[in-house]
């Protein structure tokens, strides 16, 4: 469960007066919780969401929310005169729509991970944030996790990095601070978790990915395997969705040394040769990373304290190494659908894994609607040919790279 503080209205630091959480899934949910216990009962706080209004309205009754936050369908609706922000938390393809809106409104935003599905439209927002002279701030909550600070700085006292391995899955089944976590099914797992991973790794490097390259793509996607350039450190990354269990794991050789932060549990666990220690044995009496990342944001909206960690550079970065995959991606999954989709074998989870995902990349859809949808797939491509196969793979909708920039 979240750790929960008791209010106490003379620790808070100034907040606007009302503060909007754009979508309702399990991460706004969190982010809103943890927001409830940082600000004083004066500022109103709202979650707006299309989709999960009612979820999101049981959940506000367990919690015993529901008089100290407004629940609503409809975008904010601002008043003028009051300071306000906002946090843009919906599904991923909603993020450049959501943030547009509010930066041209003139609102402060705070934005998830990734800001946008393409570098193009994050520097669009960027730089429309610019024009309008309104504050614009990337949630990379890693870069507010001690236990990544800690881990930097005895990699660091180790001596060069000769190497980098990043070991990232995700169970099929978790509950994450009391509830079911569910990925982005039209979201493929390198832009839903890359946008961490650098943030961690320019931590430990301070370099930018140089070259890119897809060594394994295994069940449809659920697995990628990412060879990577930083200067001359090579970073290996393995990537898996539906795992038998959640991993964090960070392995660098530096100097002399082999160093592991193993933080699938948080704060984790850091192995610095024979030496094992806490990652962050400050965990339970200070500030946790969510806890930071929103109080530096309010800090920022309010005043001058401009916290560096919230630049969205970060994100931007992360989002022109997801371009130079994309495509190479996009090869990797017409060749593995050729192959299962030309053979006789049943639709098993792999293949409706990367089928959901093609077919919700325009948009949300049904578990039924999906269903259906695959049916029609395999359908159509029974008895085809590998030639014909690409041909026709190459009309649907996700291999179109002017639909992300357009979403």
């Amino acid at each position: 469960m979240l750790k929960t503080l008791r209010p106490d209205e003379n620790r808070f630091a100034p907040c606007p007066e009302s503060i909007a959480v754009i979508g309702g899934g399990r991460w706004a949910r969190v982010l809103t919780e943890v927001l409830c216990n940082l600000i004083p009962t004066s500022v109103r706080v709202s979650v707006h969401t299309l989709h999960n209004a009612e979820s999101v309205s049981v959940w506000l009754t367990e919690r015993g929310l529901e008089g100290r936050i407004h629940l609503s369908s409809e975008w904010p609706q601002f008043l003028s005169g009051r300071s306000n922000a906002v946090i843009v938390a919906n599904a991923a393809r909603d993020h450049e729509g959501a943030v547009q809106w509010a930066l041209s409104a003139g609102v402060p935003v705070l934005v998830e991970k990734p800001i946008a599905l393409s570098a193009v439209a994050t520097q669009r927002l960027a730089d429309l944030s610019i024009r309008k002279n309104v504050r614009f701030a990337a949630a990379h909550v890693f870069l507010f996790a001690r236990y990544i600070d800690h881990f930097s700085k005895l990699v660091a006292n180790a001596g060069n990095i000769r190497s980098l391995r990043v070991h990232w899955t995700d169970p099929k089944f978790e509950n994450r601070y009391g509830e079911q976590k569910h990925y982005d099914s039209s979201l493929p797992i390198f832009s839903d978790c890359l946008p961490h991973i650098l943030s961690i790794i320019g931590t430990l490097t301070h370099n930018l990915p140089d070259k890119c390259e897809i060594t394994k793509f295994l069940r449809g996607g659920a697995c990628l395997e990412l060879e990577l350039m930083l200067g001359d450190t090579p970073c290996s990354i393995c990537l898996e969705r539906n795992s038998d269990q959640r991993r964090r794991l960070i392995t660098a050789i530096a100097g002399q040394k082999m160093l592991l932060l193993n933080f699938s549990k948080e704060p984790g666990i850091i192995t610095d040769g024979s030496t094992t220690m806490v990652g962050d044995p400050d965990w339970e009496v200070k500030q946790r990373p969510v806890a930071q990342m929103l109080t530096a944001f309010l800090k920022w909206v309010t005043s001058d304290e401009y916290d560096s960690r919230l630049d969205v550079e970060v994100g931007l970065r992360a989002c022109q190494v997801v371009d130079k995959i994309f495509d190479k991606y996009r090869s990797a999954m017409k060749s593995w659908l050729v192959g299962r989709l030309s053979s006789a074998e049943p639709i098993d989870d792999d293949l409706r894994y990367a089928l959901y995902e093609i077919l919700q990349s325009e948009g949300r859809l049904s578990e039924t609607a999906v269903d259906k949808q695959i049916e029609l797939v395999r359908q159509q491509f029974s008895g085809a040919d590998g030639t014909r196969l690409l041909t026709e793979l190459t009309n649907l909708s996700y291999f179109s790279r002017s639909t992300l920039d357009s979403v």
